[in-house]
């Protein structure tokens, strides 16, 4: 089953993410590796994601500048995913060429997607500009008080 589930993951992942990077995550098979998790991930334009976005509207499909994050949980002590977790990104954009400030970070709750027994959790992002976008997780597990931080980065090259 957890290798079903990988396949699965490993699919989409090569379908809808071939064309992003991260600068400190492992780069072939898009994820970051902490102490107790295991995060997979992907970014794709909204047009091309999967209906799995709730509170979007059917406009947010077809406009350019929304991106779309997705993450995957997986807990290294038993390999399985977790989807009991509250997970918040904080998306910081690339620096201005004009004033090499970074655009002011957006904070949003992913929302748990379930498909096929299995959970990711994902929202819109407006990623209009290409650059390294940071991004890091807060992830708190359920009976957890402290969230587990964790931190890549994404190259959007357009």
């Amino acid at each position: 089953m957890l290798s079903r589930i990988h396949s699965i993951l490993l699919v989409w992942m090569v379908l809808f993410v071939g064309t992003v990077s991260a600068a400190f995550a492992d780069e072939l098979t898009r994820s970051v590796t902490t102490r107790h998790l295991t995060v997979h991930y992907g970014v794709v334009p909204a047009s091309h994601a999967p209906k799995l976005v709730s509170g979007s509207s059917p406009d947010a499909a077809h406009n350019v500048n929304l991106s779309v994050l997705t993450v995957a949980l997986v807990d290294r002590s038993n390999g399985e995913r977790i989807g009991n977790a509250h997970v918040m990104a904080v998306v910081k954009g690339p620096r201005s060429e004009a004033s090499h400030l970074h655009a002011k970070p957006t904070t949003k709750p992913l929302d748990p997607a379930w498909a096929d027994g299995t959970v990711t959790y994902s929202n819109m992002f407006d990623m209009r500009w290409g650059g390294i976008y940071h991004i890091e997780l807060l992830i708190t597990r359920k009976g957890e008080t402290h969230p587990e931080r964790v931190r890549f980065n994404i190259d959007q090259q357009f």
